[in-house]
């Protein structure tokens, strides 16, 4: 898939999002990693080597000290590796929304079994 075709589903997906809460994500980039591959070093046994989609870094809304300063909030989405997983375009679409919405459930402080509970 092209580069814009992707970009243009990541945008799609946050344009989808409920204005209530695209209202309350600040200092927050999206960046594309086109080539490398991410892999899980996870302690749990059954995470490790597997491969990782997107990474959000950032201190979650939920654990934010107001009045300190914070550095920006990066969500990296590793294109390879989600065309890798991914037998077709449409897979891909689907895949990708579901991925920034369960890395923007990251920003606003949802654990990783909770966005599991929830399909993201």
């Amino acid at each position: 898939m092209e580069k814009e075709e992707f970009e243009a589903i990541i945008i799609e997906a946050i344009d989808g999002i409920p204005e209530e809460f695209k209202s309350k994500v600040d200092n927050l980039s999206i960046v594309i990693d086109e080539f490398n591959i991410a892999y899980s070093n996870d302690v749990n046994k059954n995470d490790k080597n597997k491969i990782t989609l997107a990474l959000y870094h950032g201190v979650p809304l939920t654990k934010r000290c107001h009045g300190k300063p914070i550095f920006p909030d990066k969500i990296t989405i590793y294109k390879k590796a989600i065309e890798m997983v991914c037998k077709n375009n449409e897979e891909i679409k689907k895949t990708l929304k579901r991925v920034v919405l369960h890395e923007l459930g990251h920003y606003f402080g949802l654990e990783e079994n909770k966005l599991n509970q929830l399909g993201y």
